[in-house]
Order: structure tokens, then sequence, then C-alpha cells
């Protein structure tokens, strides 16, 4: 009987013997255990994860740096990302390394296709994913753009006529039109009077102005392009343009025989100064209906304010339709390989929704530090997924968290778990640079951070972390998205502006272009109330229908539209809204209704459309637009205070985020699941309400694949509740049935029960891994930074050492132990008694132990990895030229040149102080007064 109890208590906190540890690396998660797995999966399906794949797993940008890659390093590479956890690579051809050139392979070079083939046979074989980017560096180009289809920008000048006549030249470059206006208004088209730059026009009478728009191309390089593939970039407004680039890749793989990749991949907008296409007047008067000729001082910035916006509002409006046509004809050459399309739309002059959704995986991407003011842009990319019906929604992930080799494990989880929090479901590393055996520690490069690579510094206990990503996917790539709110995103009130021509939308710049908008505040309000909700387009707008009072997008069902406070609106958008009401629907505006429409085309039709619309809505405008409820058909449109409309409305609410507990709800066929992370900065222990029903909850440790069992649950007035233990910053995931009764262990609820017992006596400290040497071992009776020692070689150290200390098992009886290992620098692999418990590599670096302690003496081993940069800063100190590639080279966080001799010295090691803490179990079934709520409404664990 206690032998069972004791595995019980292993399979619920993922710490199991193994036989040796030194094969860590070859499992998914090292968490595994040998025997009772499996019989715990078919005992309780109802509390176990799904079967990972590959697409639950992270996948990793690998660059190939030059392309000097060769069979026998592809294949050991891929073999050690596959045991590390990681689910797939994405192919980055770049810039080479300096001494290797010999190595250089050409892009899609016949060498280099023979490359791509063993790479993805070797990934199938190992059940790895492939994607591939369509070029090399960023953007899309090459050596196969030409001028005419090389990415292109506007030039505007005004000239002021002399007594008639024209004194300055005209621009150099090819010019698309020439206007002239008069004092009075008058125009004339004086394009073909001009003959090699000169212009052979004698002005008429009175006060002339000269408009020219001319068109520079090319404009720019491709960005870290890699050898082969040097050239200019691509016209991101031109379909014809990129019919006749994806022609080369045509030709190089029409003789390829390998398995495609599963997507290919176009990179965030980074087309610097292309305001300009060819065919843009053409393609402006077709879909603007106008001709922005006749508007050309407007388009120059000149004229009365409200004009110009006019004006420059359809401009970018059509640069948006422009590169939204190039991406959609990306899409369709991409499905006609077989293959997805993956698309990074931030950074693109371009409505972000429709552009997300052009592609078959929206990415989004994280830059710098996160935090939770970035979930509205976040948003864009699973908002899109979502209305189009796709599963996967991928990130860019962790670029630039950190200053190269300062990034921590630790780091990563609080970034992906607010990824997660947005809708993100398909993390891929930013990045892995393609590093051969032979190449000397620290390997070869990519010149910004995070290196994920086996000789980037995190590799030893990455596999856990991986384990971690792949248990939250495997959750959040399943059932489906559960928002309740459709928020417009009022794209023509960014438009709108008397700004510069391009309005490129980065995640670079959110405090300019976001963050001051009615948009970005009404998305926090929702986010912070805890109302789930999905950002909606015009066009994806357009496509809904209404069913049963909820507004219908694809499989997706909405409670109510919100409309942030905003100034213009197209009158097909209002009629939309005033349609999907009448049909049932609820509509909030938030403090008022739109004002105008947008743009310049059939202006005063346009208005005339749109306020015959907003009179029919009787009551609308009484009292400055600020009454609340109007029925209207079968349903109801109201404007007003956006939150107390809601709560008014009953809209679902989770009020978990009211004390800290942020969440993602997706639905599964029996209820749903939520991804709960704590963030309030204090642990949490206590009841938290569900906004969705209940009848039983299993609550899922993502840290251990078998840490899972039913939660303590109740119903107070009519609402569903469920006891949680948080930590801050730690996360769970419940999985709830909303009318089933489960089978299985419950949740191991548990509670301090005394003080915690500092373990002291001797350490004996061994290096056991890692460079430039292993520095001697050494004992202690007190818990320091190894670096803390008068020793250079410690200083220097990157590795692992193992600490070990034999000690008493405290006298005093408990349920359980905890043992604690207080500060660890930076992961931290655990074994008692022999036997491998697990690795730690997030705060809190706790875990129980009760059932592995001996009475008597006890061994501890604790195997502690630091971070890379002591061993960095060493060698710059001593100028040991380990930065030798090509183009950036290797860059610090503001882009200057790396020097890591002046960095600090990284505390390393176990800090402590490790300590054993009583714990004792609230057993729910037998004694319900043991809880610290005593509540006496029925607690449901059965």
């Amino acid at each position: 009987m206690l032998n069972t109890i004791r595995w019980i208590l292993m399979l619920f906190w993922g710490v199991v013997p193994i036989v040796n540890a030194t094969d860590y690396n070859a499992r998914d998660d090292g968490i595994r255990p040998q025997l009772s797995s499996e019989q715990y999966k078919n005992a309780a399906p109802d509390l176990s994860w799904p079967q990972p794949t590959r697409q639950n797993r992270p996948w990793t940008r690998w660059w190939w740096l030059g392309s000097a890659v060769d069979k026998e390093n592809l294949t050991e590479l891929l073999s050690q990302y596959r045991q590390a956890g990681i689910g797939g690579v994405e192919i980055c051809p770049i810039y080479g390394v300096k001494g290797y050139e010999a190595r250089f392979i050409d892009f899609l070079s016949p060498e280099w296709m023979k490359m791509l083939e063993h790479t993805m046979q070797e990934s199938r074989r190992l059940e790895i994913g492939v994607d591939l980017t369509t070029g090399t560096g960023w953007p899309f180009g090459g050596p196969m753009v030409t001028q005419e289809t090389a990415s292109a920008g506007v030039i505007l000048k005004c000239y002021e006529l002399k007594e008639g006549k024209l004194v300055d030249p005209l621009p150099k470059e090819p010019l698309h039109c020439l206007m002239a206006v008069s004092a009075e208004g008058r125009r004339m088209d004086i394009s073909d009077n001009v003959k090699q730059d000169q212009l052979l026009w004698a002005a008429p009478p009175g006060k002339w102005k000269l408009y020219a728009v001319a068109m520079k191309t090319p404009l720019q390089k491709v960005k870290r392009a890699a050898p082969g593939a040097e050239g200019y970039v691509l016209d991101p407004y031109s379909v014809s343009a990129l019919h006749a680039y994806l022609g080369v890749f045509d030709q190089a793989f029409s003789a390829y025989k390998g398995p495609g990749p599963r997507a290919y991949f176009h990179d965030s907008f980074e087309y610097s100064g292309a305001t300009w296409t060819p065919a843009f007047f053409d393609e402006f008067t077709f879909r603007r209906g106008y001709d922005l000729r006749n508007y050309v001082e407007a388009l120059s910035g000149e004229g009365p304010e409200d004009i110009v916006a006019r004006v420059q509002c359809d401009y970018r409006h059509t640069l948006s339709d422009l590169h939204l046509d190039y991406i959609q004809h990306w899409t369709r050459w991409c499905h006609s390989k077989g293959s997805l399309s993956r698309n990074q739309a931030h950074g693109a002059p371009a409505n972000l929704v429709d552009l997300y959704a052009s592609a078959d995986i929206p990415e989004t991407e994280i830059y710098g530090r996160v935090d939770e003011r970035q979930i509205p842009m976040l948003k864009f990319s699973s908002s899109a997924a979502h209305l189009r019906g796709n599963r996967l929604t991928s990130s860019e992930s962790f670029t630039w968290l950190d200053e190269h080799f300062q990034t921590s494990l630790a780091d990563l989880k609080g970034a992906a778990d607010m990824l997660f929090l947005s809708g993100i479901n398909h993390i891929f590393f930013h990045g892995i640079p393609y590093s051969p055996r032979e190449s000397p520690w620290p390997g070869w490069q990519f010149y910004a951070s995070v290196n994920f690579g086996p000789t980037g510094g995190l590799w030893h206990d990455l596999p856990a972390f991986n384990a971690y990503v792949t248990r939250c996917q495997s959750i959040l790539q399943s059932g489906k998205p559960d928002q309740d709110v459709l928020l417009y995103f009022p794209i023509y009130d960014f438009w709108q502006k008397k700004d510069k021509h391009l309005m490129p939308f980065t995640v670079h710049n959110l405090d300019k272009w976001l963050y001051p908008t009615p948009f970005y505040h009404t998305a926090g309000a929702l986010w912070n109330k805890g109302y789930t909700f999905d950002e909606v387009s015009d066009n994806f707008l357009r496509e809904a229908t209404c069913q049963n009072g909820k507004i219908v997008i694809g499989e997706n069902e909405y409670e109510v539209v919100v409309v942030p406070h905003c100034r213009l609106i197209p009158v097909a958008t209002m009629e939309k809204l005033l349609l999907l009401a009448r049909e049932g629907a609820t509509v909030l505006f938030e403090q008022a209704l739109p004002e105008d429409v947008p743009g310049m085309g059939d202006l005063a039709g346009r208005r005339t459309a749109l306020g015959k619309m907003l009179r029919t809505v009787s009551g609308l405008q009484e009292k400055n637009h600020t009454r609340e409820n109007i029925m209207l058909g079968k349903g109801s449109l109201s404007v007003g205070n956006l939150i107390t409309l809601l709560e008014s409305m009953d809209v679902t609410r989770e009020t978990i985020m009211d004390v800290g507990i942020y969440f993602l709800r997706r639905s599964h066929p029996e209820g749903f699941h939520y991804f709960l992370v704590n963030r309030s900065g204090d642990d949490f222990d206590g009841w938290i309400t569900l906004g969705k029903p209940a009848q039983s909850i299993v609550l899922m440790d993502p840290l251990c694949e078998n840490r899972t069992g039913r939660a303590a649950l109740r119903q107070i007035h009519g609402n569903t509740q469920v006891y949680l233990q948080l930590k801050t910053g730690q996360a769970c995931i419940l999985r709830t049935f909303t009318d089933k009764m489960i089978d299985g262990p419950t949740w191991p609820y548990s509670q301090a029960s005394g003080d915690a017992k500092t373990i002291q006596g001797t350490w004996s400290v061994e290096f056991i891994e890692g460079g430039p040497t292993l520095p001697q071992g050494y004992q202690t009776g007190q818990l320091v930074s190894w670096t803390a020692r008068d020793n250079e070689e410690t200083k220097r150290f990157s590795g692992t050492a193992r600490y070990r200390i034999v000690f008493d098992r405290p006298a005093e009886e408990a349920d359980d132990w905890v043992l604690d290992l207080g500060r660890v620098c930076e992961s931290a692999r655990v074994s008692l008694n022999g036997r491998f418990l697990r690795t730690l590599w997030s705060e809190p670096f706790q875990l129980p132990v009760g059932p592995y302690l001996s009475p008597g003496k006890n061994t501890l081993e604790v195997e502690v990895t630091n971070l890379a940069a002591n061993r960095i800063r060493d060698m710059d100190r001593r100028g040991v030229n380990w930065k030798y590639f090509y183009d950036i080279n290797i860059v610090n966080v503001d882009y200057q040149p790396l020097d890591a001799a002046d960095w600090p010295v990284f505390d390393s090691g176990l800090l402590g102080p490790v300590r054993l803490q009583p714990r004792k179990n609230i057993a729910l079934n037998d004694n319900r007064d043991n809880l610290p709520d005593k509540e006496s409404e029925k607690i449901r664990t059965e």
C-alpha cells in the first residue's frame, strides 16, 4: 500500500526514478516515468495531455550562414534539435562566415538544392518539420529583381514659376505626372510636355505652380543576403513583379525530387522607403474611383487639412490593397507547391487583420522585453487566424529579449506565457545559427540574440523549457477559440491624417502609432476586465451574419460587436452593423457614433448615405449620442460607456483578472480549456470564479507531464468556482467539462505545516561540464556564487557544476516535504538519493520530495548550469576572436559592435538557501474544514 501511494505521488509531481540521468537530452523532457505513464493515461484519459506532435513543439528559425552547410553536419544538428524537443526549423540563408568562403553555396544553385533535399529527407526521417523562406535574409529580393520589378519610392516636388518659366530642374527620376495648378484652381496635366528633362510649356497668364510626381527605383538591397542572392528588393505592391520573382523558384525546384517544405515564409515588412509602384495611378483610379492626379497638391501635403488627410487616407488604403494582393498571390503560389504560407504582416502599411489573415499561418513578433501593453498588437495575428478559421498562430519569439548570452530560461517563460495569453500557439525561436561541429566555441553566431543552439548557453536544460512549451501548445492548438467580443479596428482613423505618406504598423514603435489611440484603450479595457475579444476589420465584419442573437464569422460566434470611439466609418460597414442589429445582434458604440466617412471619392454622396442611416436609428441623436440602449429590429444598438454597457448586458466576463490571474480560454468538445498565469505579483491560494459553467474540472501543471488531477469545485449562486494554488508567475491549465463527471485522482492540494528547515552542512562542488576549462572543485559550508571565489577559472566558467550534500531527514512528521533551492543561477537538475527528480529552470525553484526522503541520512545532488555571459566576457577581455562574420557581424542590443569586456561578472551556481518545507495535505473528500475557505457550500471533487 505504501509503495502504491508513493507511485501516485510520483505521478502527480512528475518525479520518477531513472536508471541513467546522462541520457536526459535524448528524451522529450526528462521527467517521463519508465513504468506507469501509459497505464496512467489509459486509466484517466481526461486527466492526460495530448500525445505531442512536432507541431506542438517549439520550432526555430535556422540561419544557414553563407549556406556553408554539409550533409554530415545537417544530419547531426537536426538530430540534436529533435532530441532537445524542437519540432521544426525554418531555413533562412544569410550572410557568411569569414574564413569559410570556400564552403559557401550559392542560393538555389544545384548544390544548394541538394543540401535542401538532404535536409528535407532527414527531417522526414527524424519527424521534424521544415519551413523555408522565399528568399534569403529579408525582404524578398535578389539578383533576379530588375529595375522594373524593384521596390520604388515616390518623389513629390512643387515648383513656383518665375515670370511663367520653370527655373529649377525637374527630377532626374522617371516622371509619372507633372500637373500645373493655377491660383484659381485651374489644372493642366503637362506630363507630355517634358522632353529629356526639359519642360516645353509656356504657362498661361496668372500665377501657376507645378507639381511633379516621380519614381525612384531601385531603392534597397536585400538585407543580410546569402551568397548568390545579393540584389535589389522586390516591389511589394506589384503582383506581376512577384510572379516574375517566383518564376526563379519554379525553375530551381523543377528538378527537385525531395519533400516540399511544410510552409514558405515571408518576414515582416521591411521594404524600406517603398511608397510607390509603376501602376499606382491606374490602380488608385480603379480602387478609389477618382484620379489622384487631380489631387496631386494634396498628395504633396498642400491645401486644406481635411482634403489632404482624405487624399492621404485613400493613398494609404491603396497601398494596403496592393500589398494584400501581393501576399495573397504568394499564398496561392505556396499552395501550388503543396505548402502553406506563413507571413508576418506587421510593419506593413496595411490593415493588419486582413494582411495577417491572407496567410495560412499568421505570425507576429516580440522584440525586446514583452509586457501586457503589447497584447492588443499581438492579438492582431491571433484574431486573423480565428476569423479565417486557421488553427495556428505563430510568433517570431524572444528576439533581443536580452543581450547576447544574458537571457535565462526563466526570462523565456514570462515572454512565452504572454504570447500564449495573446492567442499565439506556435512559437518559433529566434533562433539557431547553423554551426558545424569543428567550429570552436561559441561557434557560428547570428548578430541578434537569442541563440537557442547547442553553443548558445541555454542548450543544457533547454529540453525542460521545450517540454513546457509543448504541453501548453498541445492544448492551445486543440479545440477552438472562444471569444465573446468582436472589436472593430477603425483603420481609417489611423489612415486619415496629414502625416508622412507611409504609415507602417510596426512592433517597434507602438508608443507612436498604437498606444495613444482610443482603439488601444478600448482593447486594454476589455482585456483588463476579463472580456475575451477578437479584433475585426471592415472586410471580415461584412462577412458576418446573425444567428440566434450571435454574430457569426466562419465557425466563430460572438456575443457582441464593439465599435471603439472613432470618427470615421465606411458606409458599407455602418450599413452592416445596423443590419446585424436588426437581425438580432447586439452592437455597442463606445462614447459616440462615428461622425463621418473616410476618403475623398464621392464624398458628398457617401456623407449623405451615412447621415440617412444614422437618422433612421430613432433616439440616437438625443443627449449628444449618449442614450444607452435602442432596440433595433430583433437586436439592439447602444452608445455609451463600454464597460457599463457590457455589464448591463451580462456579456461573459472572467473575473479572475480582478485578482491578477490572466487567462486564455478555448473550447473543446466537452467544455473549455483555460490557460492561466498568476501575474498578480503575489502567491494565490483560494477560490476563483469561472465565466463558463462546469460540472467537473481537471487541473494540469504544464511543468510536469504527470502532475494532473481533479480540481476542487463548488457552485456559488449559479457560478462555478475552482480552488487554485498558484505561485507568482506560475501557469496552469484547467480542463473543464460542462456536463460530465470525470474519474481519476484528485489534485494534491497542500499547505505549509511548519517552519522550513535549512539544509546545513558541507557542500561538495564539482565542475562537470563546460569551459573554457573545468575549475578545481571545492567544499563549502556557505552557498554563494562560484564567481565569488578567488579563482579566475570560476569567474570565466560557463557550464554545469554538481552540488552534493549529505543531510539528516528532519525529525518532524509531515505529509510531504517541498525542497526549496532558493536562488538558482540559472537552472538545476535535482536528484535525491540517486533518483533524478526534475529540472527546475524558473521561479519558484521548488519541488516535492517527501516520497524520496529516507530515514536518517539523505544525499542531495543539484546540477546547476549558469549563463554563458562570463565566458564571453573573458574572451573579449583576452582579445579572443570569436566575432568573424560578414555583414553586420555581432552587435549589442543597441546595434553597436558587441564588446563584453566591461560586462559585470554574473552570479552563478546554487546560492540558496536550500530548505525543506513541511506540507500538510488538504483532504477535500474527507475533511473540508482543512480548506482555507470554510464556506459551507458544497465542494465537489467526486
